[in-house]
């Protein structure tokens, strides 16, 4: 790490007392320069020996230990790098050089907002160097040094712990979540866990409880990630529902409940996460923009406008545009002659287009109000063989079960993780080890 000497803290311009520490500084620089120059210039003058090297001591302190100022910027949403690299006082051509040493080490087409950049300048505003903080995983650090821009990826310290966090639903998922000690993430991930079986828009009731292990994620004292849920329970109106995260042999993890039967389905719940149905299927509904009685062949889900649409199934995209009353509207195709419709989005998904392939959650759109619509909503709609279904009364259809040669492999897995989940609180490190050791799939990845 090279040291450039006292750092002056400045987040825009400099305040009036660091504007004056600074010119007593320079005139402090002014008089050693011109003291050594006439030591050194003297001995010459008069042909004396060339003068000892300590003599040069001020000037080389003075490089080494010259003042820094250093200044922070945010990225806000609809902001780039190089805008952000700018507020931190560099003009647009040096930013072009530092973003070019950046893109080796980061996506910056991809950058969240949030992202906090450090700069350290010196007096004349010359940029040293810059820290970038993406997410708390590592920091991009990037130093001049000479002409050359060097960077490199420093991992942050983070501590990762196995947890059984548990709860009892009193209001909402998000609630007895909270309640726990833990961040929303974990909400969004039980539900996307347990969403082909219970529909969080509706069939919560107050009581319900939850267990679940994963891997929790620390960093500056806070929770900022979880690792894949381990192995769950969710009782729903009494009815217990399990998952167990395993894989077999060459394929991809998956969850099963404890007979080893998939818990994935062939169609999600729901296409949103944790909303609330405002309008359902009906053969007779008064429409609430032309006031007459019509069929409305959906369910209406009320969200924010922005909020993410997932697709159902799996399938081929066979429409995307704008479709009059429906306004910006998604048609997928699936499997069995399955037709899936997601009505009045504000815009669409990357990558959306007729023809394109979609695996089930996968976002393809967000809610929005285009078409006849009186607000914010989703309106999502399933067929088969063009006859309209009720979409709260599909999506129980299950994946393949575990080959019977995995089962003995899957249940020895169950016996040794399923007592955990009785217990809340972090694992001891002799039983995280343990479980380590036997799991069948790394419990943090």
């Amino acid at each position: 790490m090279i040291d450039h000497g006292p750092r002056v803290e400045s987040s825009t311009s400099a305040s009036p007392q660091v504007e004056e520490r600074r010119r007593r500084l320079d005139h402090r620089h002014v008089l050693l320069i011109f003291v050594s120059l006439l030591l050194v210039g003297g001995v010459l003058w008069r042909g004396g020996p060339v003068p000892d090297p300590s003599l040069l001591a001020p000037i080389r302190t003075l490089r080494q230990k010259a003042p820094t100022v250093s200044r922070q910027a945010v990225l806000v949403p609809g902001d780039n790098l190089a805008a952000v690299v700018q507020r931190l006082g560099v003009s647009a051509r040096e930013a072009a050089v530092w973003l070019g040493e950046a893109e080796r080490h980061l996506n910056l087409r991809a950058l969240p907002v949030g992202l906090l950049a450090e700069g350290v300048l010196d007096l004349e505003g010359k940029l040293l160097r810059l820290r970038l903080t993406p997410d708390w995983r590592a920091d991009v650090v990037l130093e001049r040094r000479g002409e050359a821009i060097l960077g490199r990826r420093e991992p942050r310290p983070a501590e990762r712990q196995l947890t059984v966090v548990q709860g009892t639903i009193r209001s909402s998922l998000f609630e007895a979540v909270d309640a726990a000690g833990e961040s929303d993430d974990l909400a969004l991930a039980l539900a996307d866990l347990f969403g082909w079986d219970i529909d969080f828009h509706r069939e919560v009731q107050p009581g319900d409880t939850f267990s679940v292990l994963c891997e929790r994620v620390r960093a500056d004292g806070k929770i900022v990630a979880y690792g894949p849920i381990v192995a769950a329970t969710y009782v729903n109106q009494g009815r217990a529902y399990t998952a167990f995260r395993f894989a077999t042999v060459g394929a991809a993890p998956g969850y099963y409940d404890a007979q080893g039967r998939a818990v994935r389905k062939l169609f999600l719940r729901a296409p949103l996460k944790l909303t609330r149905v405002t309008s359902r299927f009906s053969a007779s509904r008064l429409h609430p923009v032309l006031g007459k009685r019509l069929p409305h062949w959906g369910v209406d889900y009320g969200a924010p406008v922005g909020t993410p649409v997932s697709v159902t199934a799996d399938g081929t995209v066979g429409f995307v545009g704008y479709s009059g009353g429906r306004g910006n509207t998604v048609e997928v195709r699936h499997t069995g002659g399955y037709s899936t419709a997601y009505l009045h989005l504000s815009r669409f998904a990357s990558g959306m287009r007729p023809g394109a392939r979609v695996e089930q959650g996968q976002v393809i759109g967000f809610v929005g109000s285009t078409g006849l619509s009186t607000g914010p909503h989703l309106d999502y709609r399933v067929t088969r063989q063009g006859r309209p279904l009720n979409p709260l009364a599909i999506g129980k259809d299950p994946a393949p079960p575990l080959p019977e040669v995995e089962l003995k492999r899957f249940s020895a897995w169950v016996a040794g993780v399923q007592p955990w989940l009785e217990t809340p609180g972090p694992v001891s490190a002799s039983g995280a080890a343990t479980l380590r050791a036997s799991a069948p799939v790394p419990l943090g990845s």
